[in-house]
This record gives C-alpha cells, sequence and structure tokens, in this order.
C-alpha cells in the first residue's frame, strides 16, 4: 500500500502508533487506505451478514454486504444458507433490489436472467441466440467462497484460505454463547424492527464507539436524566417516593477487554442490575434453572457490549451492522433483538429502552452519529503540514494488564477497546506484507 503524507511513505504500522494509542487521522479519510481496508479486511476476514432468525423458511432471504460487495443471504430447498453476490453473471446489475423477503429464484429486470436460490442460471431470454461456446459453463450468481454461523449468526468471507470462524472468534465466542441464551429457551429474533442511519463519516467511527465506555457520561448527559425521570415516575405510580438518582457510569465497576484481533468488549453492569429490577423473578428463576445461578449474571441482560471485527457490533437488546459505503461515508442497521418466548413485560421493556435511545427521536443514539460527523470533519485539518495530525487513544494505556491467555484487560472507562481495535486493523492490513 502507497499512502504519503508531506511525500513520505505512510505504512499501515507507521499509521497507528503507542501499541494503538494515537492513529493518524489519513486513517480516517485517505482513499488509498479506505481501498486497502476493502481488499486487506473486508475481503479477507469473516464478516457479519445476518442472522437465521431473518431467514427461517424456505425461499427467505436478505441483502447484505462483504464490504462494498453486494450479497443476498438465500435459505434454500434444502434448508441450506448460501451468500450469492448480487450480480448478473451477464452485464453485471443488481439481481435483488428489496432488504428482504422470500422467492424461489432472482430476476435481472435488464435482459430477464434467472437464477435460483442457490445461485444457479435457470434461464436465459432469447436463448436461442446464443451458441453453447457463448455461454459458460457453470455460469451463475457467484457463490461467496466460505460461509459459516455461531449462535445463529451467519458470517461470510471471500477468502476461500480464511481460518475457522470459530478459531477467527476466539474469546469472543463464550460471550456469544450467553447472548443466546437470554431465554430458557435459547431463542433470539431478530425481526422485530431495525432501522438505517447514514452518517458522513468514516465507518471505524462507529466501530470505535460501540464498545466505549468513556463519553456516556458526557456526550448522553440528557438520556440519564430521563432514565431518571421515568424511575421515579414509576415508583410513583406503584405507589412509592421517587428516589432515583442520575449515576455516573464512570463509578460502576466495569472492565474493558482486548480479546484479540481487533474484537474488543466494554462490561456495562448496570444493564444486569436494571434488568434485575425489571424483569419478573419467575422468569430470573427460570433463567436461573436453565443455565445455573453461576451463569444467571452472564445471561441476564447480558451485561456488556462486543465488538465483532470489522462490522458487527453487539449487545443484549440489539446488533448495529457497519456498512463502509466511502472513506468519508457510512451506513449503519441496527437491529432489535426480541426474545420471542419471553414474557410479555420483559419483550415491552427491551423495546422501550431500545426505542428511547437508539430511535430517530431518541434521546442517546443520534448524539453519537453527530459525533462522527464532527469528527470527520475535524480530520480535514490534517491536509495542513503544520498542524498535529494525530488522535489520542492513550487514556489508562499505562493501566492495562495483558492475562496468561494473551487478552488485555483495562479500566471501562480507558481506552483500551479502541487500542483493540487499531491492533487488529495494524495486523490484518500489514499480515502478508
Amino acid at each position: 500500500m502507497r499512502v504519503t503524507k508531506d511525500g513520505v511513505d505512510m505504512k499501515p504500522e507507521l499509521l497507528v502508533g503507542q501499541d494503538g494509542g494515537r492513529v493518524h487521522m489519513d486513517v480516517y479519510r485517505d482513499p488509498a487506505v479506505f481501498a486497502e481496508e476493502m481488499r486487506r479486511i473486508f475481503h479477507k476476514v469473516w464478516i457479519y451478514v445476518g442472522h437465521e432468525s431473518e431467514i427461517p423458511s424456505t425461499g427467505d432471504y436478505k441483502t447484505a454486504y462483504l464490504g462494498q460487495v453486494p450479497v443476498i443471504v438465500s435459505r434454500d430447498e434444502d434448508m441450506g444458507v448460501n451468500v450469492l453476490v448480487n450480480r448478473c453473471a451477464h452485464r453485471g446489475t443488481t439481481v435483488c433490489q428489496r432488504a428482504s423477503g422470500n422467492a424461489s429464484y432472482f430476476k435481472c429486470e435488464y435482459h430477464a436472467w434467472v437464477y435460483n436460490n442457490k445461485g444457479a442460471l435457470t434461464g436465459v431470454a432469447l436463448r436461442r441466440g446464443y451458441a453453447d461456446s457463448e455461454l459458460p459453463k457453470g455460469i451463475g450468481l457467484q457463490r461467496v467462497p466460505r460461509v459459516d454461523s455461531y449462535q445463529g449468526l451467519i458470517f461470510a468471507s471471500l477468502n476461500p484460505d480464511v481460518e475457522s470462524l470459530v478459531d477467527y472468534l476466539g474469546p469472543a465466542c463464550s460471550y456469544l454463547d450467553d447472548w443466546a441464551r437470554q431465554t430458557p429457551s435459547g431463542r433470539v429474533d431478530l425481526r422485530g424492527g431495525d432501522w438505517k442511519l447514514t452518517y458522513k463519516g468514516n465507518w471505524k467511527l462507529q466501530a470505535e464507539n460501540s464498545t466505549e465506555g468513556y463519553h456516556p457520561d458526557f456526550l448522553h448527559q440528557a438520556a440519564v436524566q430521563v432514565q431518571v425521570y421515568n424511575s421515579n415516575r414509576r415508583q410513583v405510580a406503584a405507589g412509592q417516593e421517587g428516589t432515583a438518582k442520575p449515576q455516573r457510569t464512570a463509578t460502576l465497576n466495569g472492565l474493558g477487554r482486548d480479546l484479540g484481533r481487533g474484537h474488543n468488549v466494554l462490561e456495562v453492569p448496570q444493564v444486569q442490575l436494571l434488568a434485575r429490577r425489571r424483569y419478573p423473578q419467575h422468569f430470573i428463576e427460570e433463567l436461573s434453572n436453565a443455565y445455573g445461578e453461576d451463569r444467571l449474571g452472564n445471561v441476564l441482560g447480558p451485561p456488556w457490549r462486543m465488538l465483532i471485527f470489522p462490522n458487527l457490533a453487539i449487545a443484549g437488546s440489539n446488533i448495529r451492522v457497519i456498512n463502509p459505503l466511502s472513506v468519508d461515508e457510512t451506513d449503519v442497521r441496527q437491529y432489535f433483538v426480541d426474545l420471542p418466548t419471553a414474557p410479555e413485560s420483559v419483550r415491552a421493556f427491551r423495546r422501550e429502552q431500545e426505542q428511547g435511545f437508539y430511535g430517530p427521536s431518541g434521546y442517546g443514539g443520534p448524539d453519537d452519529v453527530e459525533m462522527f460527523e464532527r469528527m470527520q470533519e475535524g480530520f480535514k485539518s490534517a491536509t495542513a503540514s503544520l498542524l498535529d495530525p494525530w488522535v489520542l487513544f492513550t487514556r489508562q494505556l499505562e493501566d492495562e494488564q495483558e492475562m496468561p491467555d494473551g487478552q488485555r484487560v483495562g479500566g471501562h472507562t480507558s481506552e483500551i477497546m479502541q487500542r483493540a481495535v487499531y491492533r487488529g486493523w495494524v495486523r490484518q492490513m500489514t499480515e502478508g506484507a
């Protein structure tokens, strides 16, 4: 990769310094860096494309992206999951325009070539106009070479030699196991609602933010006040005195973890505390009976947020899918994680929390998007050679602890999670170079 700053070549390992503690602004704004990210990250590693609950029946499909490559995730007649490049083999037109649906075939509207939901070409308009030699044998929608799933989460890779999905996820697997156990039945459903947002900023800004514990006490002050107000209102309605007070997240005893490969976790114990107050006691007891009292604290909520590098941010009640559109524009699709076998009071509480904080008129999520665009604007200063071109992730860097298994642990308001992203970024951008 050739990226220059003031005429000097900048290798990926030179764009990130201090063990992930500082990042050159060109990482967010240089088209050459972005193009290399598509090639070395989004076309090489496992990318999240959907959840099995979104395609439960024969013929179900959804569309997704592997970086900038449009794909169709389909369920065929044998109940197999296929990930197909959404591109007609004739002239390259996308053959599926909807976000989701049910179909036994996909037809290109340009020249009416037809493909089944396994990608095979089944029909060519005016077929007599082609000699046998003019249609390559086996032509069809290209199949992504590697597809696998873990706890219902479907991943795909354009790299036929990519390591196994379980190896790639590594220590994240135990967290995903707990995520799938949010009900005694072990069922989660991602068809309960979603919304899409697009912001004028680099994709890594959302990746960094998804597991950051430093900003909520400052950026989301209004959200804290609304939560306190609602809590007091419920107490008064129940004939109790409203005693809730604002609580700074910095006072909570949480942890940040660098799991390796860019994956990281922010432990948020307030999620479990809130669930214990709002979930019916009988449901909590059922969870304890199903998974054991020692696992209850891990599945109730669950009390963490995690980034699976590069494009999946996962929490108890939602997942976010990050799709890079260009170096300075990003699409994010957020899905509500419903628990169809949980009591209605639990489901309603989760919907209330999700819509109130993250929705288009929510009192928290839109704040983050505003910050992403302000940062991208600030990065323009990197064009001036006399100005400092670095952003910092050095908070509590010296306090990190490396565990025997290679994980790194720090405080939940440290920037260990963001450093994890860039340690993984450097590893992938320089692998094989």
